[in-house]
């Protein structure tokens, strides 16, 4: 007998293995239930039934023998998806951005059981009988479908489901029939307890996504009952409010039509989406970027490893210490396995980890999944000390400097005494190193410090102790060769950012391939967990370094954003997120040359991410219903004729222009009372580091800007006074001062004889003048250089050329004569020709460059240059890739201004 009983008893465990075993992860099922606006009100359209992707699949909860539909099977998910007869349900197109945004393997199932017009207690299983008792006739007929029960029938459904797929998520529509019940998320709640239970679901794992009804911005008659759904997260944590601004709604103001379905349905999708880690976009490969809810919940279901706490012999403490090592799941003594030293933090110990951060768990889930290698953790206590409890003044200098004393201990003591007590692969290529905060620097420390012993390295919101970029990774090239993997990351709101962003912006700047990674949060163990659960998924596997800048939730705010501004955000491969709020507006754009389409989301917010935008300066625009505006979370610019945001793009050239540690000059902005325009203008002017104390007189620059700008162009957009503290400081060009000019000329056109006079009688009348009377400078023509871009460009070919007894030094950038103008650009080549030589001789440096084929100008420059061959003009050329655009007037500043004054 007990022989038999043992038989069952192993028949029955083989037959829950099997089915366990026949489950697909990779099919992830939806459970929808509501009313009305669930169910599919609107009219299903052609569009609708068209390119549905076969990996979309509704389980039929009825029967409908004329569609040929059974209850209880699988089918491509052509609407309707509720029952036989119902129209367009936002389940529709849920699925449809599911499965656009998530890999190909996997498969999306759901499951839609509602009914037009109940209320929540219909799902209620202690008092559905009641419910359906009292139900009014036109209800009758749909209970009838659902045999009397239909919270009985989705999860009879659901349990079918299961026996193929993971139940991943559960999507409510309902509230009308209950608008002003204050009690709806409790009712709700008893559901979702419910279906919990009956299905054998975590609630951590299985989120309830809750849309709301008819937005009040629609006239919805039940708008009103948004503020409860509001409420729904206070009382089911795991749960989530859709919202239903700006989604059409039919003309009884109770139901969305089929264009508010579509847009409604998304939202759901973007948000499970984002509750899975996966970026919603469009005709990109679907790519994880976030751990998913549920990532570090214990799952009794799958095997687990072992945690154990080891002593060893540390020689450069002089102590035992102590340890604490994961082994994977299915550990093997025969096998050999890469290892990774994870750190804590300043406050932490051995036990950190473990006690803030689950790693086991977030581990154990990982394996299950089959994203990560099989790998043994080791937490040390990164505190090399013989009290090296976290207790007393963690701050204390030896306890601090025990965090340094820690490299020696992990290289010679603890790493030796890992791969003598577990079979582990001893090369570099298989050990990894990473930690948070102190033991983020620590791990960017040791591990780059040690290209020879890791080759991946992860830090997570790494703390001051980070060494400064230049002694981090003194050898970029060698860190290229060796780094399998170099992952930083830190939460948004961490008030240790900059550590991470210095190093990061350093590795850009050297070219060293890495991930920077930067997600909603603080300095706690949310980011921490979450920096653990994406860099595991690298390691000691085959990567592609390309893929590293799409591994990021947020960008870096850039520069030019005004205070405390979030948005526009800077992505690593220098892609821009653009945020606005604009509720009211009907359409929004983001001008960058380029117009990008904005998208509305539920909280009237316009979002865009453009594609990789040129390095450097860059004008931008928003256009709201057709108007350009400038950015209220941007600094403004005067460029294209009026006030435009700007923003910085980084430059991985942009070196000699960068804020440095060295003597800086002034900016000094000067009104000046013009005889030549009879007028008040402005001026800026640089001048040089020192220049208040010395003696001697300064050369001076005449700086001109271009169309649609003015003098502070050169300053703020062009960082003139950067470049040239940063030549100055290396001994690369002589100490000036930079006089830049107002080159618009009142009511007069910019590009004509007349306007090209005027200029010049107010260069000579007015500006020079000014500046000689005014400051520190050289008043004859070996000290005068007259330099400009664009339009200015011609005001210096047209002024420099013709006054060449008072200038030495000319520079054009992007620019030249037009060649379709011969009106004005043939009597300057006449006036060239008959006095060649009093040109050469009186200019030493007559410097032209251009901005590559792209630059507007580049063809009109070419013509000019071969006139110039013709009639024996001297001249130096110059050409730097980027177009019509202050990078490359930046750049030619930089160049142009070494050759001055020698």
């Amino acid at each position: 007998m007990k022989l038999i009983t043992k038989f069952f008893a192993f028949a029955l465990l083989f037959s829950i293995v099997q089915k366990g075993y026949s489950q697909d992860s990779d099919f992830h099922v939806y459970l929808s239930f509501g009313q009305s606006n669930m169910e599919g009100y609107a009219k299903i359209e052609a569009q609708d039934k068209v390119e549905i992707d076969d990996r979309f699949q509704v389980l039929a909860a009825v029967n409908c023998p004329e569609t040929g539909r059974k209850m209880g099977n699988w089918y491509t998910a052509v609407p309707p998806l509720c029952r036989c007869n119902t129209g367009l349900t936002p389940v529709d197109y849920f699925g449809r951005n599911m499965v656009a945004n998530l890999p190909k393997k996997v498969k999306v199932g759901v499951i839609n059981v509602a009914v037009g017009g109940c209320k929540i207690e219909l799902f209620d299983k202690d008092k559905s009988a009641e419910y359906v008792a009292t139900a009014p006739d036109w209800m009758k007929g749909m209970l009838k479908e659902y045999d009397g029960n239909p919270y009985g029938r989705l999860v009879e459904m659901a349990k079918i489901a299961q026996k193929k797929g993971v139940i991943k998520g559960i999507l409510i529509h309902q509230g009308e029939s209950n608008t002003g019940d204050t009690l709806w998320t409790k009712k709700v709640k008893i559901v979702y307890d419910n279906l919990m239970k009956d299905l054998n679901l975590d609630p951590k794992r299985v989120p309830l996504l809750s849309g709301e009804t008819v937005n009040e911005d629609q006239n919805g008659k039940c708008g009103s009952m948004n503020k409860i759904i509001a409420t729904l997260p206070k009382t089911i944590a795991n749960s989530y409010v859709i919202s239903s601004k700006g989604c059409t709604a039919e003309p009884d103001f109770l139901h969305f039509n089929a264009s508010g379905y579509r847009e409604l349905g998304k939202r759901y999708a973007q948000r499970m989406l984002s509750l899975l880690g996966y970026k919603f976009s469009d005709n990109e490969v679907p790519l994880r970027v976030q751990a998913p809810v549920g990532f570090d919940q214990l799952n009794a279901n799958i095997p687990s490893g072992k945690v154990e706490t080891i002593n060893y012999e540390s020689k450069t403490v002089g102590s035992v210490r102590k340890a604490t090592v994961y082994t994977p799941p299915g550990f093997n003594k025969k096998k050999r396995y890469p290892v990774l030293y994870l750190l804590h933090g300043i406050g932490g110990d051995e036990k950190e980890w473990l006690n803030g951060g689950n790693p086991q768990v977030i581990l154990d889930n990982l394996y299950a999944e089959g994203t990560i290698e099989p790998m043994i953790v080791v937490m040390p206590n990164g505190r090399a000390m013989k009290d090296d409890s976290a207790t007393g003044n963690i701050m204390a200098p030896d306890k601090v400097q025990a965090f340094s004393t820690f490299e020696k201990d992990l290289l010679n003591d603890l790493i030796p005494f890992i791969e003598k007590k577990y079979p582990v692969l001893k090369d570099r290529e298989h050990r990894a190193i990473a930690g948070l905060s102190m033991g983020g620097g620590q791990s960017l420390n040791f591990g780059l410090g040690n290209l020879d012993k890791f080759a991946w390295v992860g830090a997570f919101s790494a703390a001051p102790n980070t060494k400064i970029p230049k002694e981090l990774l003194p050898n970029p090239e060698e860190a290229k060769k060796k780094l399998k993997l170099l992952w930083i990351s830190c939460g948004d709101n961490d008030w240790l950012i900059d550590n991470s962003k210095r190093t990061h912006d350093y590795l850009y700047k050297n070219d060293v391939p890495h991930v920077y990674y930067i997600e909603p949060g603080v300095h706690d163990f949310k980011v921490w967990k979450n920096g653990l659960y994406m860099f595991s998924q690298f390691l000691f596997k085959n990567v592609d370094t390309s893929n590293f800048a799409k591994y990021t939730i947020l960008g870096s705010q850039a520069e030019t954003n005004i205070r405390n501004a979030k948005y526009p955000q800077i992505l690593p491969d220098n892609r821009v997120v653009f945020k606005v709020k604009a509720p009211e507006a009907t359409k929004v754009q983001i001008d960058l040359g380029r117009k990008y389409d904005m998208v509305k989301d539920g909280e009237g917010t316009w979002n865009v991410t453009t594609d990789i935008i040129n390095k450097g300066f860059n004008y931008y625009s928003l256009l709201i219903d057709g108007v350009a505006v400038a950015d209220p979370s941007s600094k403004s610019f005067y460029g294209m004729g009026r006030m435009a945001s700007g923003i910085e793009i980084p430059n991985k050239e942009g070196d000699f222009y960068a804020l440095k540690d060295i003597p800086h000059g002034d900016i000094r902005i000067k009104k000046y009372f013009s005889k030549a325009t009879n007028s008040w203008r402005e001026m800026y002017v640089y001048t040089p580091p020192a220049y208040e104390n010395a003696t001697e007189k300064y050369p001076v620059l005449y700086l001109l800007h271009g169309g649609g700008e003015d003098q502070s162009g050169w300053a703020t957009q062009g960082k003139a006074n950067l470049i040239l503290d940063n030549l100055i400081a290396e001994n690369k060009a002589k100490p000036m001062v930079i006089a830049m000019i107002d080159g618009n000329m009142g009511g007069t056109e910019g590009f004509n004889e007349n306007a090209l006079k005027a200029f010049e009688n107010e260069l000579k009348s007015g500006a020079i003048p000014f500046v000689e009377s005014n400051f520190k400078v050289a008043a004859d023509a070996k000290n005068r250089a007259l330099a400009g871009l664009s339009m200015g460009g011609l005001q210096t070919l047209y002024t420099g050329v013709k006054n060449s007894d008072m200038f030495s030094y000319i520079g054009v950038f992007s620019s030249g004569w037009w060649a379709n103008n011969q009106t004005l650009s043939e009597p300057q080549y006449e006036f060239m020709k008959n006095n060649t030589a009093t040109i050469n001789s009186n200019i030493k440096e007559f410097w032209i460059s251009m901005g590559g084929k792209e630059d507007i100008a580049f063809e009109n420059c070419k013509i000019m240059m071969r006139r110039f061959d013709q009639i024996g003009i001297k001249y130096k050329y110059s050409e730097y890739p980027g177009g019509h655009t202050w990078p490359v007037w930046s750049h030619d500043l930089f160049m142009f201004a070494p050759v001055l004054f020698k």
